[in-house]
């Protein structure tokens, strides 16, 4: 593996946890923002995206559009801590009133389900509904590029001729024989559903974080097009929604905060707006006037503007600075390159400085040791890299040749194979 940049959180923005914390307004929420601890106004959230990818919770398969929905209007059995640091990797009770009780083997959960959660009309959300949703996962040709881990991991037979390889094809086309078997696999009992799963899986309680998991009405779900119009089961509910325009949500005066022990919701109302040219969102940011105070760039700043925003004090509360999940990495054709001094000379002679200025500069990132980023996992350690890198990313060419000079030795033919030019693979 050839290594080069790791990425940064590039968002000149506010921590989500954090957003009304840095703006100004009042108690009774006049105007836009709100003031620490206060409630109130109006957050704006600018991108380049022509919208979400979907909203319907059983489609929702994208990490920004997963914490978006799952913090405003999707809310499931469990949930990650709204928290900075090691702590937010833990999940707490969202629907539920703990985070699932597991069989000795793994293969069977239960979770019961809090008194008092309603939809935005109102009406309660039933163990019935969370299963429901679930159901919808199977109809593969209506919900599409959602997760498929109800798919895997109930305890339905396999049918390889189907579209998503089980006997059960969804509530949509189940015959009454079909159905029998999804609800034995998911079952009812009160308050309480218990999902019984053809393999152990001793995370399962993290497994239904995903909005998969989440509760869909029976007597509302309009199939492929519930996208555009979910039934919100959290704090915000869609006032319109105008896809390459505009979405705006505004509270649910039905949800209740004591039902809900995580999410806040502090400002009065969300508006995303779609379709802008970065170089504009830059622009609005940095001019810093009128509602884009109470703006956030949700997809990071553009490499020549993020001197001024890390190097102004006048952003000083209003960027953000840390590491994203990803890592960017040279892929090399390991078949046709299969000589490891080959691949080491190109790793010592790679310019991992000049890439990064061209990304930002220090802002872009830091030097990756692996593909595992530091803030995935809490006993992270750093992988031991090949004697001679240089640690500021510069070039080491005596390094590089003297592995070059190894690899004519040992492997000739490869050496003449990169010489040509061939033998790599884009990214």
């Amino acid at each position: 593996m050839i290594s080069s940049t790791s990425g940064k959180a590039l968002a000149f923005a506010i921590a989500a946890a954090a957003v009304i914390a840095a703006c100004g307004g009042d108690d009774d929420g006049g105007g836009s923002g709100g003031g620490s601890g206060q409630k109130g106004g109006t957050i704006y959230i600018l991108t380049q995206s022509e919208g979400i990818t979907h909203l319907d919770p059983q489609r929702n398969y994208t990490g920004a559009d997963l914490a978006f929905a799952g913090s405003t209007m999707q809310r499931t059995l469990t949930s990650y801590k709204y928290t900075a640091g090691e702590e937010g990797s833990q999940i707490t009770a969202d629907l539920a009133t703990d985070t699932g009780t597991a069989s000795e083997d793994a293969k069977t959960w239960q979770f019961t389900l809090r008194d008092g959660i309603t939809y935005e009309d109102g009406s309660p959300i039933t163990c019935a509904d969370i299963a429901y949703g679930v159901s919808r996962s199977f109809a593969v040709d209506v919900i599409t590029d959602g997760p498929t881990y109800a798919i895997s991991y109930l305890d339905i037979p396999a049918d390889e001729n189907s579209d998503n390889g089980t006997v059960y094809p969804g509530p949509y086309t189940a015959t009454p024989e079909q159905q029998a078997e999804f609800d034995k696999a998911v079952t009812c009992d009160g308050n309480t559903i218990t999902f019984n799963l053809k393999v152990p899986v001793a995370d399962f309680n993290y497994t239904v974080t995903l909005l998969s998991f989440s509760p869909v009405p029976k007597d509302k779900d309009t199939g492929e097009t519930y996208t555009t119009a979910p039934v919100s089961s959290g704090p915000y509910k869609i006032e319109s929604y105008e896809e390459g325009v505009a979405l705006t949500l505004v509270r649910n005066e039905n949800w209740d905060q004591d039902s809900d022990p995580i999410r806040k919701a502090w400002p009065d109302s969300i508006v995303y707006q779609f379709g802008l040219d970065p170089a504009v969102v830059d622009e609005r940011m940095i001019a810093d006037a009128g509602d884009d105070q109470f703006a956030v760039a949700a997809d990071g700043i553009q490499p020549e503007n993020l001197p001024t925003i890390f190097e102004d004090p006048r952003f000083e509360n209003r960027r953000q600075d840390g590491f994203d999940p990803y890592v960017t990495y040279t892929n090399v054709n390991n078949t046709t390159i299969n000589c490891y001094e080959v691949r080491l000379a190109m790793f010592l002679a790679l310019d991992r400085e000049a890439l990064r200025t061209a990304g930002g500069g220090p802002y872009t990132g830091d030097f990756a040791d692996g593909f595992i980023k530091p803030n995935l996992v809490p006993d992270y350690a750093p992988t031991k890299l090949p004697e001679g890198l240089n640690e500021d990313g510069t070039p080491n060419v005596e390094a590089a040749q003297a592995a070059l000079d190894a690899a004519a030795e040992t492997c000739p033919d490869v050496v003449e194979y990169v010489k040509n030019g061939i033998g790599f693979m884009h990214p």
